[in-house]
């Protein structure tokens, strides 16, 4: 013989609003600055450990002046992705075309004139040549280093700024 059982569970519709206000707590202001501080640890790491030039640097036309490379670094909040929250840490390519070589190094590689027949360059004496072989250059991860860095500082970030956005949603309740 089966028994029935009869369950009645109250208050369904409070715990539906708890979890939706957790949910906008999770993905609200709080939150969303607490990354973006975070990454700006992290940016000013880069900025610190980033190289600057002894001299100005020419990229397609454009001269790009001695600290390029550290002005071009910026921190910025993300667009929300579904229920994920983003910050970025990043180089303006705009700014600084060449951070990527900077941080991971270049191999040894030929230079070869593209549009004209023959290359200029040299400051004092000017040299001509068709084609060139650039030595490479050594890496210099300011970017990386500063992420391995910041990492436990911006877990504490985080978890502080998180947890005092759960406590105050906390007292509400």
């Amino acid at each position: 013989m089966a028994r029935g059982f009869n369950i009645k569970i109250e208050g369904l519709e409070d715990l539906a609003g708890q979890l939706e206000k957790l949910k906008r707590t999770a993905q609200g202001k709080d939150v969303q600055q607490a990354l973006l501080d975070g990454a700006e640890l992290i940016r000013n790491a880069a900025r610190t450990n980033a190289p600057t030039a002894p001299y100005s640097t020419y990229y397609k036309g454009r001269m790009i002046a001695p600290g390029g490379l550290k002005a071009s670094l910026l921190a910025a909040p993300g667009r929300k992705f579904k229920n994920f929250l983003q910050a970025y840490a990043f180089a303006l390519k705009n700014r600084a075309p060449h951070a990527h070589l900077v941080e991971f190094g270049t191999k040894p590689h030929a230079i070869v004139a593209k549009n004209k027949k023959v290359m200029v360059f040299g400051n004092r004496f000017r040299r001509f040549a068709r084609k060139v072989m650039h030595p490479g250059s050594r890496e210099i991860p300011f970017f990386r280093n500063a992420i391995k860095q910041q990492r436990n500082a911006v877990k504490r970030l985080l978890e502080s700024k998180v947890k005092a956005a759960f406590d105050a949603l906390a007292k509400t309740a």
